[in-house]
């Protein structure tokens, strides 16, 4: 897992690399304060967040035997994840429609939709990693307790690596102010 997220890391970085670039030299770029609704992301990326405090939990159960909370944890950090991206989900059709801001709107834009769509597969494939593990959830058995503990700690190491580039994220592209341009 490590070795995955270390190259899913210079994915993202990549990206990250690409949008501060292109920012720096562009003459101009857009406002994120007054292009998305910093509202909206704030309360998902709170929901996205919390949800490494019940995915920590549910590892904790787990290690203390604790299945049926365990398990509850489990789909409650998929619920949380999956309410990250409908929130997503939202946010990009109030873009596109409302403010008729689409993916081939300009520089910033696409890579907005890039970098936030890209973070937005991981958190859809760690929902579905969560539902997959949470239904599995079992006590029967001594060593499937310890081969279950252990895959939901390796599980965690990814949710949390969701949870940290989220931040990162919406530091770069929601919060930072556009500056002086450097054409």
């Amino acid at each position: 897992m490590w070795i995955f997220l270390g190259s899913d890391a210079m994915g993202f970085g990549g990206l990250l690399l690409a949008y501060a670039m292109l920012r720096v030299r562009a003459a101009a770029w857009p406002d994120p304060a007054l292009r998305f609704d910093r509202s909206l992301a704030a309360i998902f990326t709170f929901v996205l967040l919390s949800s490494g405090a019940t995915m920590t939990a549910a590892v904790a159960m787990a290690r203390a035997g604790k299945w049926p909370a365990a398990r509850g944890l489990l789909w409650l950090t998929a619920a949380a994840g999956a309410a990250f991206a409908a929130g997503q989900a939202v946010e990009f059709q109030a873009l596109a429609s409302a403010r008729h801001l689409g993916l081939t709107a300009d520089h910033a834009a696409a890579l907005f939709y890039v970098i936030t769509g890209y973070h937005g597969l991981h958190v859809l494939v760690g929902v579905g990693m969560l539902a997959l593990l949470a239904s599995r959830a079992t006590a029967d058995h001594q060593s499937a307790r310890a081969a279950g503990v252990s895959t939901l700690e390796v599980a965690s190491l990814y949710w949390q690596f969701v949870d940290l580039v989220w931040v990162v994220i919406f530091t770069a592209l929601y919060l930072f102010p556009p500056g002086a341009s450097h054409g």
